[in-house]
């Protein structure tokens, strides 16, 4: 587009201002062309002459010829540019807020800060954790228990507790983190940034070059792993089977968390059945499920509950101690689980089954960490959740060396004059502790989506200052459906028990190979160490992962249900959107194409067309079939695009991006960018302001250089009003530089077409398999079944602006992509 050696670029224009808010919040208003003009300088550049400004917008021009390009086929760079700016603001507010509270003489502020999201977390994230042992100690059977054996079963609980949640999750785990988000996706997007294995949807490619010093095992494994395409494969399988599982756990959590808590009711009235308590336990889950819509700032409001929850478990534990066993702790000591195996054998193989629940949430730690910070995470778990079950779970073994029926233990364990509040406070942290899984479900399909691995939903942000708190209506009531549909068919605590352990310590295996993968190639950990970290953990969960397979016809069938349901959702998405974007790559306009298809049979009409575009990298080849078929072409065409960036705000300034065609008149690409924050419907009427008023600003920018060029004697585009009809007309038939006038023709052109109605394009593209035979019959099931489906069902920019837009303005083309 620009002559050799030639650059264009469009950086910020105006200084973004920080309001005093809590977080930094971009300005969004709408500047006038006087104000913006002051807010943007401008650098010329004449082959070797260069003038430079405050600015970073560049303008390049020959005898006829002129670029406002201010993007380049891709908008990662402006996204970027935009975060970066964000991030850089952001840290400076919040540095600046931190010096005012030290100078005030109050609590500093990143403190103040860290600890009020550690006790927002206690209702997002640890109430997950902290109800467990409604269920731990109620989840196996032993064959005449003995006093030593429930020491043996508390050693394993409280070992397996401290090494998987403590040590692995809080210290080791939360540090891959993936700009602040969490989850097997986000593990797997490290890997991607730091080694060449992205292969499918939108994950990231590689953007760091790791020094690594060749023939180490770091360079071998990098290598390795970058030349190796069955690797790859794997690793992306695993991936997607990972999230699976969560979303497979996010289901289980909320249905065992509250079951267990309401069959308390059973113990206090022989009158209620086990249907009334499947009842009762599905109505509270749909009230959980239809408060969502409030987002993660309903931990204000649960984490008091989780509070009074931990405080108490952990003081009626401690009286359990003292009055039933205080030698409870002895227990500690690991020979008493090698004696427990010796004795029992494969009973106490069977029971690790339902040990594994102990653990059961600590993937939400990771998982969730969007929603907070790795710090606040870390304070709440040590400084209250950790503490609080182990006294709990000593104070439940406590308890049932006097009393060896483990059936139905947490109720039993409680005193007789706190029962009932008790039970209500257990209620309650229960219908909390669905919250951590929910979330987490939501961050995952957040990250799917990003990733163009799972078809686009409704994603409502439910913070400004912090762009991981989310929320998503389609998952949301999803979720809803299959846990209540979980409650009702497996009806018991025990069933749920072993299908819950099954997503549990799936989930965690995989994550120990990512993370030991990690710790080679991006940490560069000593060998050993990787390796002791990987032989440690994959034999602990290996060995839970062989108790809890014996449990599949019991229930432990369901994660795997629903693993292979929402797998096969991604699955056809990702192959549907390669092959969708493998045609429109091979059959995409290309800019040396236009002068043939521009050509005298094709008549340019007055108006804009808004050509709206799913890849902001390409002409697509609908705009082939339309020059083909219709055989005109609107004066001003803007091949539009809508990206979102990881701030709130972008502000209006910032909000479209344009480049030009550099000999085709009125020929335009726009890359609009939107915050995380800002309304995802888009109106047609406002964006289609918005979008003209920027270009025609733009073309004055454009148009100002020019006269400035002249004035200094230095060749300029001119032209008189009288030429410009005419020139339009050959320039509509040529792409020839010496027909075209530049920006004053364009300019002309737009204030013209501007008085005409416009015109929204959007393509209703479909991919058809022709290809016949047994072996195809699959492949068009995925296709032209289910992918067809899933994308003419999924949430998009182009679909809200349709329900927008007057029927008169919207043109829509149906084409078949033949793969």
């Amino acid at each position: 587009m620009d002559g050799p050696g030639e650059e264009s670029k469009v950086g910020f224009s105006g200084e973004p201002s920080i309001g005093n808010c809590k977080e930094y919040q971009m300005e969004d208003k709408r500047k006038t062309h006087e104000e913006s003009s002051n807010d943007v300088a401008l650098t010329v550049s004449d082959g070797e002459h260069t003038t430079p400004g405050r600015g970073s917008l560049r303008i390049h021009r020959g005898e006829s010829e002129y670029s406002i390009q201010s993007l380049h086929l891709q908008s990662n760079d402006m996204a970027e540019e935009l975060e970066q700016d964000y991030e850089s603001h952001l840290q400076e507010f919040k540095e600046k807020k931190l010096k005012g509270y030290q100078l005030s003489g109050k609590l500093e502020g990143k403190h103040w800060w860290t600890l009020l999201l550690a006790y927002q977390a206690m209702g997002v994230v640890h109430a997950g954790i902290g109800t467990s042992p409604l269920y731990v100690f109620s989840s196996f059977t032993l064959n005449e228990p003995t006093e030593e054996d429930y020491l043996s079963i508390f050693s394993i609980v409280f070992w397996t507790f401290t090494s998987i949640s403590l040590i692995k999750y809080c210290f080791i785990i939360l540090k891959l983190d993936d700009q602040g988000e969490g989850g097997t996706f986000a593990l797997y997007s490290v890997l991607c940034k730091h080694v060449n294995i992205s292969r499918y949807g939108r994950t990231p490619k590689k953007t760091t070059i790791l020094q690594t010093k060749k023939g180490s095992v770091q360079d071998r494994t990098i290598h390795f792993m970058e030349r190796n395409n069955t690797i790859q494969i794997f690793l992306f399988a695993l991936t997607v089977m990972g999230a699976c599982m969560v979303i497979g756990d996010g289901i289980i959590t909320p249905a065992i968390s509250v079951l267990s808590a309401v069959d308390g009711l059973r113990n206090a009235s022989s009158a209620l059945n086990q249907s009334s308590i499947v009842i009762i336990t599905s109505v509270l889950l749909i009230a959980l499920f239809l408060l969502q819509r409030f987002g993660t700032r309903v931990g204000f409001l649960f984490s008091p509950i989780v509070v009074t929850w931990f405080v108490t478990t952990a003081a009626i534990g401690v009286y359990n101690v003292i009055v039933h066993n205080p030698t409870i702790f002895k227990a500690l000591s690991p020979h008493y689980i090698v004696r427990f195996f010796m004795r029992r054998g494969t009973e106490g193989w069977g029971a690790l089954a339902g040990t594994v629940l102990c653990i059961t949430s600590s993937e939400a730690i990771y998982a969730d960490l969007g929603h907070f910070t790795r710090l606040s995470m870390q304070v709440g778990f040590i400084s209250l959740a950790y503490p609080s079950n182990i006294l709990t779970y000593a104070g439940q073994a406590a308890y049932l060396t006097k009393h060896l029926d483990n059936e139905n233990v947490f109720y039993n364990f409680i005193p007789k004059p706190v029962y009932w509040p008790m039970f209500a406070v257990a209620t309650l942290a229960a219908i909390v502790a669905s919250q951590c899984l929910i979330s987490a479900c939501f961050s995952l399909v957040k990250q799917s989506v990003a990733l163009d691995l799972f078809p686009k939903v409704r994603l409502t942000h439910t913070s400004e200052n912090h762009e991981g708190q989310i929320y998503s209506p389609e998952v949301n009531y999803f979720l809803m459906t299959l846990c209540v549909l979980v409650v009702l068919g497996l009806r018991s605590v025990d069933n749920l028990g072993h299908a819950y352990g099954v997503a549990v310590i799936m989930v965690m295996f995989i994550t120990t190979c990512f993370a030991t993968i990690a710790m080679v190639t991006v940490w560069n950990v000593w060998l050993p160490w990787a390796v002791l970290f990987f032989v440690v953990y994959a034999s602990v969960e290996g060995v839970y992962i062989s108790a809890v397979m014996s449990k599949i016809p019991q229930g432990g069938w369901l994660p795997f249900l629903v693993a292979v349901f929402i797998g096969l959702i991604m699955y056809t998405w990702v192959y549907g959107r390669e092959k969708h974007h493998a045609y429109e790559k091979e059959n995409r306009v290309r800019e040396q194409d236009l002068q043939t298809l521009l050509n005298a049979s094709v008549k340019r009409v007055p108006g804009i067309c808004i050509f709206y575009c799913d890849f902001d990298d390409e002409i697509p080849p609908l705009m082939r079939h339309y020059l083909r078929n219709i055989r005109s072409f609107h004066k001003v065409v803007v091949f539009t695009t809508v990206t979102y960036c990881k701030v709130p705000k972008v502000p209006h300034s910032e909000r479209f991006k344009f480049s030009n065609f550099d000999g085709y008149p009125g020929l335009f690409r726009c890359t609009a960018l939107y915050g995380y924050a800002e309304e995802r419907s888009l109106r047609w009427r406002t964006f289609f302001e918005g979008l003209v008023d920027n270009l025609k600003l733009q073309m004055q920018f454009a148009i100002f250089e020019s006269s400035r060029r002249s004035s200094d004697g230095l060749p300029a585009s001119r032209a008189s009003s009288e030429d410009v009809d005419t020139r339009e007309e050959q320039a509509g038939t040529s792409a020839q530089n010496d027909q075209y006038l530049g920006p004053l023709q364009d300019m002309e052109s737009l204030q013209r077409a501007i008085t005409e109605r416009p015109v929204l394009v959007i393509g209703r593209t479909r991919l058809i398999t022709t290809t016949s035979g047994l072996g195809n019959w699959l492949r068009k099931s995925f296709l032209d079944i289910i992918y067809r489906f899933l994308y003419s069902n999924s949430t998009s920019v182009a679909a809200s602006l349709k329900l927008s837009i007057p029927p008169a303005n919207l043109m829509e083309i149906s084409m078949l992509y033949e793969v």
